[in-house]
């Protein structure tokens, strides 16, 4: 056997070059012929075989969750523009969407002060602060502003709604420099890059948030479940509402990412996906699920064809198309199947930070 360095890998490979006895045939056969064949069979089978979701989900809650998830997607590029605007209406009991065409703004009101969960683009401010007023309530009788993550679409608008409501502002902990710092952290700040969609008025926050805090505002009870990933703490908030006798749990989650490569990705490791996995868990069931984005609540994803424009009118005229828990249970299911199967493929392709 005859050793010889491939200079195109640039590593140092044991090459067979002629074989001569019996033995040094045998060799020859099994590493150039039955090992690449077992290997391509190994592979093969793997490929073959489907990866199913751990209790409670089920395979065929993830099937459903995939084409819920690609209606999901397609009802995301119907979006054209995500500033305009979009009418108000009652999601269930005390809960009202008040946000724009791309949603994110949503109000939980009470008779002893309101909670504003997001606060959209700073240019949207007078929509959403339309919006409230035309459900029925007043800006200044929000106490509490609670912001998903730091991007523009989802805080933006915070410091003048801020300024004009005089409520508090709360974020998840990591959230905070950047919404402090306008999205744009100075330059040399020590931070990874976590700000999105370009600058906004920045914004002091009142209070951090960690995972497994509970923010009140009177009879008003909203539980804190930080999800890393989509910045470095979004904020994901989990409450009751209450319509006639039943009571539904309502959770506002944002944003399930895990790329094909994550080279580029400060935030979205497999660490963070397990962890928003096992979040998933531990809150169900949920009956109604907003995600930020209009695109991935349920009342828009229990429909089965539409623009986002046609849903919303469905939504408005018929709220108890938000009550579904199979929507989220679904979902999380088929993300479950998506993570493994995704990092089966990442591992043995030894890219970042496989490699």
């Amino acid at each position: 056997m005859e050793c010889i360095q491939n200079t195109s890998a640039g590593r140092w490979r044991d090459t067979l070059l002629v074989p001569g006895s019996f033995w040094d045939i045998l060799q020859y056969i099994m590493i150039r012929v039955l090992l690449p064949v077992f290997s391509l069979a190994g592979q093969l089978a793997f490929s073959q075989t489907p990866v199913t979701p751990k209790p409670p989900f089920t395979a065929a809650e993830a099937e459903r969750g995939k084409a819920i998830a690609e209606k999901s997607a397609e009802i995301r590029r119907d979006i054209k523009n995500m500033r305009d605007p979009a009418e108000p209406f009652k999601i269930m009991g005390n809960l009202y969407f008040v946000g724009v065409a791309n949603g994110e703004v949503y109000l939980l009101t009470s008779p002893q002060g309101h909670i504003l969960f997001g606060a959209g683009f700073p240019d949207t401010v007078d929509q959403v602060q339309k919006n409230i007023e035309t459900v029925g309530f007043k800006l200044t009788d929000v106490k509490a502003i609670l912001v998903n993550h730091n991007h523009q679409d989802q805080s933006g608008g915070t410091a003048t709604l801020k300024q004009r409501s005089g409520a508090q502002v709360m974020a998840g902990f990591a959230e905070i420099p950047y919404l402090e710092h306008g999205g744009v952290l100075p330059q040399g700040a020590n931070v990874a890059p976590g700000g999105g969609g370009g600058g906004y008025p920045p914004v002091k926050v009142d209070r951090a948030l960690f995972d497994g805090d509970v923010v009140k505002v009177g009879p008003l009870t909203v539980n804190i479940y930080l999800a890393p990933g989509h910045s470095p703490s979004p904020t994901s908030f989990l409450y009751p509402v209450k319509e006639g006798s039943k009571t539904y749990r309502v959770f506002e989650f944002c944003c399930w990412e895990y790329p094909d490569d994550l080279s580029r990705s400060f935030f979205i490791n497999e660490a963070s996906a397990r962890h928003n996995l096992e979040l998933f868990r531990k809150v169900l069931p949920v009956d109604i699920y907003l995600e930020t984005g209009a695109y991935g609540w349920s009342g828009a994803l229990n429909q089965p064809s539409g623009t986002m424009q046609e849903r919303m009118a469905r939504v408005k005229e018929n709220h108890m198309l938000f009550a579904n828990p199979e929507i989220f249970k679904s979902w999380s299911a088929a993300r479950e199947v998506e993570l493994e199967e995704k990092l089966a493929k990442l591992k043995a392709s030894g890219k970042p930070p496989y490699n």
